[in-house]
């Protein structure tokens, strides 16, 4: 299973008993932290072996590293010296989250709920699990627990558009992707969401949700494709192939890209010489992709290339022997 991420800010720190720190004062120390991090911890554990802050600070350092046991280890270790710190168990739960151990990662946050009610990281992050797992209404009550903390709060606002989205609730994942626009008016990924609901309704002001989050991020290779899309289904396919050179530009590489570019110009202008080089060109950059290989072969059979056409079928049918489009495609061209 892919886990989706959430542009949530990676909320570490709530209220620590030991050790008088926030958020974001841990966050940059670890963000900030020189290389040798870890063993400046490691000498201060020794000093300090009872002082949990410390080992959950080193796990927060091994978990930036990748060193995940090492780092639930630590932790570990903090709760050894006091299990009833509410930020010690989400630190537990967050770093299996990274691990994708999404059970454990749930019960660690339920526990630290359970120690501090008013945990809004807690909350956040606990709901953003439920909803993963599809438990939709306890997510939607770790969110609205968080925002009775705190009203002003737009990745809360932005989970809740998700659950809406994902269980058909267009108008309030609308209305609650829009609030996360009110509270934080450069959220990025809000302007996607709400672009690309209404790009799927059809309705024009979702090419106006793209340009701004282009606004944001210039070089946005999901705006680029997203607004190129919608022109497409809307038949504006000169726009749309405007629209995917510029993503081209963003991108160079944007397979995706290349093969819409491929697909309008073997569907709409008829270059099929045009056509077979942007298939082959995504076929290049993945040589898995059969839809791109197969309309490679499509384009020179119509140019009355058959032996390019069959080495493109006989290519797809290689990497799925059951793509009945090459097997019909390469019976045309040797009948």
């Amino acid at each position: 299973m892919k886990y989706l991420f959430f542009p949530f800010l990676f909320l570490l720190i709530s209220s620590c008993k030991q050790e008088n720190i926030n958020s974001e004062s841990i966050k940059k120390e670890v963000a900030e932290a020189p290389q040798d991090y870890i063993e400046q911890l490691s000498d201060k554990i020794v000093e300090s072996p009872n002082n949990g802050n410390l080992y959950v600070k080193r796990a927060l350092a091994y978990s930036e590293r990748n060193l995940m046991q090492l780092a639930i280890k630590d932790v570990n270790r903090a709760l050894s010296i006091d299990s009833t710190v509410s930020y010690f168990h989400q630190v537990k739960g967050e770093i299996y989250f990274l691990r994708g151990e999404l059970r454990p990662a749930r019960l660690s946050l339920e526990r630290s709920i359970e120690l501090d009610e008013t945990n809004i990281e807690g909350l956040l992050k606990l709901g953003e699990i439920l909803f993963l797992l599809r438990r939709y209404n306890e997510s939607l009550i770790a969110i609205n627990d968080a925002l009775r903390q705190d009203e002003q709060l737009a990745q809360a606002y932005f989970l809740k558009g998700y659950i809406y989205k994902e269980t058909g609730d267009t108008i309030n994942a609308l209305s609650s992707f829009q609030t996360a626009l009110e509270v934080q008016p450069e959220f990025y990924e809000a302007y996607i969401e709400l672009g690309t609901i209404n790009a799927f309704l059809g309705k024009p002001i979702a090419l106006e949700y793209f340009n701004s989050a282009l606004e944001i991020r210039p070089k946005s290779a999901e705006a680029f494709y997203n607004m190129g899309m919608f022109y497409q289904a809307g038949n504006k396919f000169d726009e749309a192939r405007k629209t995917y050179y510029r993503l081209l530009e963003a991108d160079p590489n944007n397979v995706l890209a290349y093969y819409n570019l491929g697909y309008l110009y073997l569907t709409e202008y008829l270059a099929m010489d045009t056509a077979a080089a942007y298939f082959d060109t995504a076929a290049t950059i993945r040589p898995d992709y059969i839809q791109a290989i197969y309309n490679r072969g499509l384009a020179y059979e119509e140019m009355g290339l058959y032996g390019e056409a069959e080495n493109s079928y006989r290519e797809a049918l290689a990497i799925d022997p059951q793509y009945d489009r090459a097997a019909l495609g390469l019976s045309r061209i040797l009948e």
